[in-house]
């Protein structure tokens, strides 16, 4: 039996909680929050036990999930790895590249696992498509083309308004929202050369935000990346599309069919279209991600994501808004922030 605790209980915690409540094999013991009311509200509504700190939590249990806000994060993970607890890591991992660095240098001398939740990897569409890929159904990938289109997040006065609204802390809908497909590109196409950016994150209206970022893979092939908070609310599309030279594999939320491949055949005279559905009661994202790491720290699987994974998507993203800020593409090799 695992036992869990829950470092900032809020609004993505409660979805993890949803997945570690139904989860055997594992128990959530308690919580911990600056905001006291904050872990109690976890409590009243999961059971388990309100921490005073989180040394009290990490002395009590097995693993951590840090849900807390992205600039708490580098706080959070250097005092897990120092009481030598597994943590997972809501993304991004950290709001700063050196921030980034630093816990997984950190958790790397302590010997301590740290999973960040891109969560993106476990959505069964998505998998499937880098699936596809890397079987080498579509031969090698030259195009990749992703669209991540909404509304800003929970808008109004509360704290989550005011965090996302404010770039210094989230920044904007690229490190948001974009490091989502960042993740899921690097896992379909490889590392990254360069990055080019062109939005509204600076333009004084963080209610609109929108990016379109161009990223040049090490192999050649060129990606193109949509992300959006400018959608009204309620509103919002996924789309992932990846070419090769043997063939296409694309999903969008907009169609009926799940996923198709379209792959030429051995006469080149034609194509054959394959739907291929990943629709599978076990497959809801976050339990998939939040089981999957359990597996790992249990030795049954190697980690769909690293730690290495987490740090790269926040560099390229990183990268991209220096890209929108001055205007000129950026090499993500050279990149400091």
């Amino acid at each position: 039996m695992k036992r869990i605790g829950v470092v900032g209980p809020g609004a993505i915690a409660s979805v993890h909680l949803d997945g570690w409540t139904r989860m055997p094999g594992v128990e959530v013991v308690g919580y911990y929050d600056i905001v006291p009311a904050a872990a109690q509200r976890a409590v009243d509504r999961y059971g388990g036990k309100a921490f005073a700190s989180l040394d009290a939590l990490c002395a009590a249990v097995d693993v951590i999930d840090i849900c807390s806000p992205g600039t708490a994060h580098k706080e959070n993970v250097l005092a897990v790895a120092a009481a030598g607890v597994p943590m997972i890591c809501e993304k991004p991992l950290a709001r700063h590249l050196r921030d980034a660095e630093e816990m997984v240098e950190a958790c790397d001398r302590a010997g301590v696992p740290l999973f960040p939740a891109q969560v993106v990897r476990f959505f069964p569409e998505f998998a499937r498509v880098h699936s596809a890929v890397a079987s080498g159904a579509i031969g090698r990938p030259g195009v990749y083309r992703s669209v991540r289109n909404g509304s800003f997040p929970r808008p109004g006065n509360s704290f989550s308004s005011q965090y996302y609204a404010d770039y210094t802390q989230s920044g904007g809908v690229i490190l948001d929202v974009a490091v989502h497909d960042i993740d899921f590109a690097r896992w379909c196409c490889g590392d990254v050369e360069r990055v080019f950016t062109r939005g509204l994150t600076f333009a004084g209206k963080p209610y609109v935000d929108h990016a379109l970022i161009v990223l040049r893979f090490t192999s050649g092939a060129l990606g193109h990346i949509e992300v959006s908070w400018a959608y009204p609310r309620g509103m919002f599309r996924t789309r992932v599309e990846v070419t090769g030279d043997g063939g296409l594999v694309e999903w969008d939320s907009l169609d009926r069919p799940p996923l198709l491949a379209f792959l030429h055949n051995e006469a080149g005279d034609g194509h054959q279209q394959v739907g291929l559905s990943p629709v599978a009661s076990v497959d809801e994202p976050y339990y998939a991600e939040l089981a999957h790491f359990i597996d790992c720290l249990d030795g049954k699987v190697e980690p769909r994501v690293t730690a290495h994974d987490g740090l790269m998507a926040v560099k390229i993203g990183l990268a991209a808004i220096r890209s929108l800020e001055t205007g000129l593409p950026v090499t993500i090799a050279e990149f400091q922030e």
